[in-house]
């Protein structure tokens, strides 16, 4: 595809984004399964370009703007910025965008290029907001939370494109077999250096057409997502509950922990992610998962205090996975992330009594948030005196994983650990 025609592609893929409310990577698929005649290197390039600007798309308005601000929300003039200002292109490459036939008319003039390149970004480091394309309310909460330098540390990881993980399933294979049998297809990998059961893949491509992927071998799942089971560290004979289970991502693995072994009850009130879950867990070769769909908060009446173990993997604001859902950034406001909170210490309090005496409760969320996470944890600690937090470095003993525990909870971050932002807190139920 011509340059040009890859630029008007990209508009036409941003207007649909920015007309329709429903999540990027739901609207790029739909764009891509209507447009067959896209070749894989195509739909890569398209994918990353649109991507990007949903990334720096405040920094790359406030670019623009200083240029020709009646068009600082024009996409075509958006994906110029990007090409200049984050991919680095030269203005004469990038005028190879903007002519020719597309879709699209571009209208930046080469001066216009010209201009916008001369623009320096540098110009804003002392407004991170505008520099770390987030919203200010969310940026003064991050710093607020982790100092200055951490802060922007936190937010720049955030806008990196996150690697492609995947979790063996050690019921089928061995990580090192798996790996060599990648590689022997053509992928390029290495074993991830927190999970004992994980492998980074160097290039984004479609697994799920793999022979390997259809016999069970490996579920893609962030290398955050797994450790998060691994705190649960749940037994063979073991009953377990997960909670919200949705798709089931850390259902499977806490089925493959258990050896296929003992019960997991996975719960969710959404019907057609069970349905995924059920579709996902034969083809992992798993037998030990019972699906329940419930109304919302209503936990099981004929379970209460019969569960060895429990994971809540609480709905949350997805602070920490801004890298796969930059568009997300816009949607998450002060009164989502407070009612997400009230959600998730009511959530805890309708299921933690399922958890029978002496068991371990993993309260989780892909947020990098205090007020969803300690905040959350402290409020039930403290009307909950039969709970007490347990000992997360003992757990993650055994995977030499200890270092990353802070009393009770881990704080999984992208700048510090490569993964996606998680919060888990491990508690246990007081014997008497």
């Amino acid at each position: 595809m011509n340059p040009a025609s890859l630029a008007g592609h990209a508009i036409e893929l941003l207007e649909i984004l920015w007309e329709d409310p429903r999540p990027a990577d739901h609207l790029i698929d739909k764009f891509f399964r209507s447009r067959r005649y896209l070749g894989s290197h195509d739909r890569r390039e398209l994918a990353e370009s649109v991507y990007g600007i949903l990334r720096h798309h405040r920094l790359l308005q406030t670019l623009v703007s200083q240029v020709r601000p009646e068009s600082a929300r024009n996409p075509a003039w958006l994906f110029v910025a990007y090409k200049l200002h984050i991919e680095k292109l030269s203005s004469e490459i990038v005028s190879g965008y903007i002519s020719g036939p597309s879709p699209h008319k571009l209208s930046p003039s080469l001066s216009e290029l010209v201009k916008i390149a001369a623009q320096n970004p540098e110009t804003f480091k002392d407004n991170p907001g505008i520099r770390f394309s987030f919203p200010d309310w969310f940026v003064a909460v991050v710093q607020q939370q982790f100092g200055e330098a951490e802060g922007d540390a936190l937010l720049a990881s955030l806008n990196q494109p996150p690697p492609l993980t995947i979790r063996v399933n050690t019921l089928q294979t061995s990580r090192a077999n798996c790996l060599l049998e990648l590689q022997k297809l053509g992928f390029d990998g290495k074993e991830t250096a927190l999970s004992p059961e994980g492998l980074h893949l160097a290039k984004r491509m479609n697994l799920f057409n793999l022979d390997l992927f259809r016999a069970g071998w490996f579920e893609v799942q962030d290398e955050g997502s797994q450790i998060v089971s691994l705190l649960l560290d749940p037994k063979p004979t073991w009953r377990v509950a997960d909670v919200c289970a949705g798709g089931g991502g850390k259902t499977l693995h806490l089925a493959a922990l258990m050896k296929n072994r003992g019960e997991i009850f996975a719960f969710d009130v959404a019907p057609k992610r069970l349905e995924q879950l059920q579709k996902r867990s034969r083809r992992s070769g798993m037998h030990n998962i019972r699906v329940h769909v419930l109304q919302e908060n209503e936990a099981p009446a004929s379970l209460p205090g019969t569960m060895d173990a429990i994971l809540i993997d609480a709905p949350c604001s997805g602070s920490g996975v801004l890298r796969r859902n930059p568009d997300a950034k816009w949607k998450i406001t002060p009164g989502m992330v407070e009612e997400m909170s009230a959600k998730q210490q009511q959530i805890l309090r309708h299921y933690a009594p399922l958890l029978k005496p002496g068991g371990r409760l993993v309260y989780a969320t892909c947020s990098v948030l205090a007020q969803e996470n300690e905040a959350v944890v402290q409020s039930f600690l403290e009307g909950n005196p039969s709970f007490q937090a347990a000992d997360a470095a003992a757990i993650l003993q055994r995977y030499q994983l200890s270092h990353l525990a802070q009393g009770g909870a881990i704080h999984l971050l992208p700048h510090k650990h490569g993964c996606d932002g998680f919060f888990a807190m491990v508690m246990e139920r007081r014997l008497a």
